[in-house]
């Protein structure tokens, strides 16, 4: 089983997650998604789903 994934939206590397016991662990790899590193998810799935929600927040607060 692997244990680290890149996390993309819209084919933008938003971050890696890497498990830690239970948990994902997020490290972001573009400024846009620093809100979440370190941020613990309990699948890849609900990672993935938290940096579109953080980028479609960005882009439409600008």
């Amino acid at each position: 089983m692997t244990d680290a994934f890149v996390i993309e939206v819209n084919d933008e590397a938003a971050g890696i997650i890497v498990k830690s016991g239970r948990d994902y662990l997020f490290y972001a790899s573009h400024p846009r998604y620093a809100a979440l590193e370190g941020s613990a998810f309990a699948s890849p799935s609900k990672a993935e789903l938290a940096a579109r929600m953080l980028k479609r927040t960005q882009v439409g607060a600008h």
